[in-house]
């Protein structure tokens, strides 16, 4: 397919690139001459100002022919529906010609490339941005992938208005699960100085403080020590996950096992050899990026592996300062994206994509993959029981399956502990990984995922 553009830049390449070959399976060219795209025999569209022609064309609102960030509250009004769909960047004029009556190809890349968080905003008490200030808050969209939905949509109008045969539902759905040891042991490993502060802090519960001695003195296994549970469930319903390391400092918001601790080393090396594994860089590193390069080498000696994932601690992101960073220290598979106080889809979107700098105006090799669900968002912030929460996520997979997307989800080790606020919480991660991981529909015939 042959697009015209009166503009190749990155903006416009990497949302192209984006919508017809990674969401639409379409490869295609740009061309900046008119003469080309008129001549052109094969399918074709324009995306430009004005019409060329009787060539299919969607009107630009002009975003992606810009340099700079600024607001775009004029063209994020809420009440534009196209399909039943929410919308943005909508067209007043040019209906009758338009493909589409918005910009399709803005409306995607403001959504996945963050356009929003790089304007100012109302951060929560970690600095970070909150579902709410968001463009899928406002427009009720949290948990569609509306990308993927806008994509759908429009495969069909290609098809009506070119040669074009798009199959938009291949078998492409994947399932991720990913799991994050903050602290890969309640009692155990802790060290003296802070074995004494968790004894003084039990010292009204008796309950508790019996609990930590047992531990202690090996007659009943840490509460956080799930990692054979989590084998089984994996192995239950064949998937793969992976799991991501904190091995900073202890600080205020880094509570994980001292990296030099011997038990903790083999744990680490031999989930290491086991399964993929990444680094889960402390709170601290978020402001000092020195820790990061830091922390990547100690996961290296751990478990002699290059570092190319991480996951922020507490999904703290800063736009594009820790993408930036991350870059910098090797890092090339980021899993951080999502909202810690609600579910569903922050970019809009339900598959991995190259992160686009839009400080620099220019796309990285930072593959982003957003995640759609997280354990401590369901109990803490959203304040569902088991059941409720087993209900939303297999809610969330089907949404994710339709539209052939990547369901990533995001577990901790202490989630399976069935200890203190997690009792009844281990049957909802088996019900996830059974639905997530089982069989799909698709073109009517059942396969793996």
């Amino acid at each position: 397919m042959l697009i015209y553009s009166p503009e190749n830049n990155h903006r416009v390449a990497w949302t192209i690139d984006l919508l017809f070959r990674q969401l639409l399976g379409q490869p295609c060219q740009i061309t900046v001459r008119t003469d080309e795209i008129r001549e052109y025999q094969g399918p074709k569209l324009a995306y430009s100002h004005e019409p060329i022609d009787d060539i299919p064309w969607i009107k630009a609102c002009g975003l992606l022919f810009e340099n700079s960030i600024h607001p775009q509250t004029d063209h994020l009004v809420k009440g534009d529906l196209w399909n039943g769909w929410p919308v943005i960047f909508a067209q007043r004029n040019d209906l009758e010609k338009t493909l589409v009556p918005f910009d399709i190809l803005a409306a995607t890349f403001y959504f996945v490339a963050r356009y929003e968080e790089y304007l100012p905003f109302k951060p929560d008490q970690h600095g970070r941005f909150p579902s709410h200030e968001s463009s899928a808050y406002r427009l009720d969209v949290l948990e569609e992938p509306i990308v993927n939905r806008w994509a759908i949509a429009f495969s069909k109008l290609l098809e009506e208005h070119t040669t074009l045969i798009i199959s938009i539902l291949q078998p492409k759905y994947q399932f991720i699960p990913t799991i994050d040891v903050d602290s890969a042991y309640a009692f155990s490993g802790k060290g003296i100085l802070r074995t004494l502060a968790g004894i003084w802090k039990d010292r009204r519960d008796m309950e508790g403080r019996n609990f930590r001695f047992s531990v202690l003195r090996g007659n009943q296994p840490d509460p956080f020590d799930t990692y054979n549970l989590f084998r089984y469930f994996h192995h239950e319903n064949p998937s793969e996950p992976i799991w991501f390391f904190q091995v900073g400092k202890h600080g205020r918001f880094d509570k994980n096992i001292n990296p030099a601790n011997r038990n903790f080393r083999q744990l680490v090396k031999q989930l290491s050899e086991e399964f993929k594994t990444g680094l889960h860089p402390s709170y601290a590193s978020n402001i000092h990026p020195s820790l990061l390069l830091q922390e990547v080498e100690t996961l290296t000696s751990m478990t002699g592996q290059p570092v190319i994932r991480s996951r922020q601690h507490y999904l703290k992101i800063r736009f594009p300062e820790t993408y930036q960073d991350l870059l910098q220290a090797g890092i090339r598979e980021e899993y951080s994206l999502g909202f810690a106080d609600r579910v569903g889809y922050r970019a809009g979107i339900a598959i991995p994509f190259r992160f686009f700098d839009l400080r620099e105006n220019t796309p990285t090799q930072l593959m982003v993959y957003p995640f759609e669900v997280m354990d401590t968002t369901l109990r803490q912030y959203m304040k569902l029981d088991p059941t409720q929460a087993t209900q939303l996520i297999q809610k969330l997979i089907d949404t994710t399956r339709e539209v052939g997307g990547t369901f990533i989800s995001l577990w901790h080790n202490e989630s399976l502990s069935e200890w203190k606020a997690w009792r009844g919480w281990s049957s909802v991660y088996r019900e996830l990984i059974q639905h997530a991981a089982g069989p799909i529909q698709t073109y009517g015939h059942t396969v793996s995922s």
